[in-house]
């Protein structure tokens, strides 16, 4: 209908949105139900350029990834997605405060003199799922912690600190907290949100091009411009 009256709509896409991943590990629900608190989680462009991060909370799921930290990334991915057309890549860091050279210091004095495999002798650096999970993705899963070199456990610490996994799509619209696009902002008065194209035409809420990183931004966003433009609308009927 507000096309028909001759405004222009932004593509229109999901974003405070889950995260969908076909990796293997993914489909065979390898770390389903395992929350980490406080990890960064980056969107890689096809460059390999870091696009956002964000310090916060992330669950697995069985269909790929949730929480807050893949909320607020999903808008990004969202439109790398409709750029490329293909998977993004996102990455990991589980010690986002700490350096890849004070990890491997910890482990390298954990795994001196050790007999008992990685998975004992670095028990408590990570969730154990996780740490079974990045041992075995490495073949390290039985290894002792004599017998770990020093390559292996940089190899280790690498993979704590970039693990890199690929999203094919996220939720889509219907199923999102959030929807990006809408009217585009060139064609509405700021001040009152009243259409530069329409007399006595005035928008609020998702119908607008506006979007916040969280839900309640997006609340937020929805009252204020929602206040702005009945106040307007309701003097303008006054007038008349």
């Amino acid at each position: 209908m507000v096309k028909k009256v001759g405004h222009t709509i932004t593509p229109l896409y999901a974003t405070e949105s889950p995260l969908i991943s076909e990796e293997p590990f993914i489909q065979e629900k390898t770390l389903q139900g395992l929350s980490l608190q406080d990890i960064s989680l980056s969107v890689l462009n096809k460059k390999g350029r870091v696009i956002t991060e964000h310090i916060m909370d992330l669950l697995f799921t069985h269909f790929g990834i949730s929480g807050p930290a893949a909320l607020r990334c999903s808008s990004f991915i969202n439109q790398e997605l409709k750029k490329t057309g293909e998977p993004v890549t996102i990455s990991l860091d589980c010690f986002p405060t700490r350096s890849s050279h004070d990890l491997i210091r910890e482990l390298t004095a954990k795994s001196r003199q050790s007999k008992k495999t990685l998975v004992n002798t670095w028990h408590g650096f990570l969730p154990e799922r996780l740490l079974t999970f990045y041992l075995s993705h490495l073949n390290l899963e039985q290894q002792t912690g004599q017998q770990t070199s020093e390559k292996q456990i940089q190899d280790f610490v690498q993979l704590c600190k970039e693990f890199h996994l690929l999203i094919n799509k996220t939720f889509p619209i219907e199923k999102s907290f959030v929807t990006g696009g809408g009217v585009s902002l060139k064609e509405i008065n700021p001040k009152t949100l009243e259409s530069k194209l329409v007399a006595g035409l005035y928008f609020a809420g998702e119908l607008l091009d506006v979007n916040g990183y969280t839900g309640g931004f997006n609340i937020t966003a929805a009252f204020a411009t929602g206040h702005v433009s009945g106040m307007n609308a309701g003097q303008q009927a006054q007038a008349i």
